[in-house]
């Protein structure tokens, strides 16, 4: 009777069988129990991502799509140990094969930052006080990014070559929400993002942008 294989061996046989979708006999493990855990654990990841993902994938093929995927559990390299991470890891893993063009790439982080927004653990208040010398500050639970092309205007039913700003938050309520912002919009956030600042410290410091702005 051989001995039970060690913790090591068991994991890296779990690992390529899901990587594989198929299992190699291992000593005290039944293959048909280990196939059984590959294909729960790769269901697992394909809905996770299809769950995270759900407009990008209607602007690329449905094989293209599922053959990613497969490339991603069979080759991709897991730089984090939680679940909620994988979209995030997809996302990085298309972005460095250059799986997709580079609006379906702009799109598929939108959709992650939402995710990375819905799963922060900032607290964000239903009620507050504020006044002018209130110091603000850009939530945890709230996100600005630029993207090369435009997709929020069509809502996502097509690509704009037209640059936007755009924040993506949680509000108290747990809905996950999205706004186009202008430049100033932009800057004024950005600015208490960088530097937590009250009214008045925000006025004067776009005063000295607008002073030394050129004519």
């Amino acid at each position: 009777m051989q001995p039970k294989p060690s913790l090591i061996e068991t994991q890296k046989a779990l690992a390529t069988a899901v990587r594989l979708a198929h299992a190699q006999p291992l000593n005290g493990y039944a293959p048909n129990r280990l196939a059984v855990y590959a294909r729960l654990v790769r269901n697992n990841i394909f809905g996770f991502i299809d769950r995270c993902f759900v407009e990008a994938p209607k602007h690329v093929s449905a094989e293209s799509w599922s053959q990613t995927k497969e490339a991603f559990v069979l080759t991709g390299k897991s730089h984090s140990p939680y679940f909620q991470d994988i979209a995030g890891e997809f996302l990085l893993f298309c972005q460095e094969k250059e799986s997709f063009d580079t609006n379906i790439l702009a799109l598929m982080d939108f959709e992650n930052t939402q995710l990375l927004a819905e799963v922060s653990l900032a607290k964000v208040p239903k009620k507050f006080e504020w006044n002018k010398h209130s110091v603000m500050q850009l939530s945890d639970a709230a996100y600005l990014k630029r993207y090369e092309v435009d997709f929020l205007s069509s809502d996502f039913k097509q690509f704009d070559e037209n640059p936007i700003q755009a924040v993506i938050w949680r509000d108290s309520d747990f809905n996950i929400l999205q706004q186009r912002l202008s430049e100033l919009d932009f800057w004024l956030l950005s600015y208490i993002q960088e530097q937590p600042s009250s009214l008045e410290e925000v006025l004067s410091a776009l005063n000295t942008v607008v002073e030394d702005s050129p004519p």
